[in-house]
């Protein structure tokens, strides 16, 4: 399996734009090392059946 990074960093708040490079599977993550709660908002649209969340 090939990996393509789009990019990390660390911050208190992100946004943007993502256009996948190549058809198939995408996936993200985002590491919390603090002990306070985070919420992220995702937005998505185009061709796919489904979006799982795996923890």
């Amino acid at each position: 399996m090939s990996y393509h990074g789009y990019g990390k960093g660390s911050s208190q708040r992100e946004e943007g734009v993502l256009t996948a490079a190549f058809t198939g599977s995408h996936g993200w993550f985002w590491r919390n090392r603090t002990g306070e709660p985070v919420t992220i908002t995702l937005k998505t649209e185009g061709a796919y059946t489904e979006v799982k969340r795996v923890v």
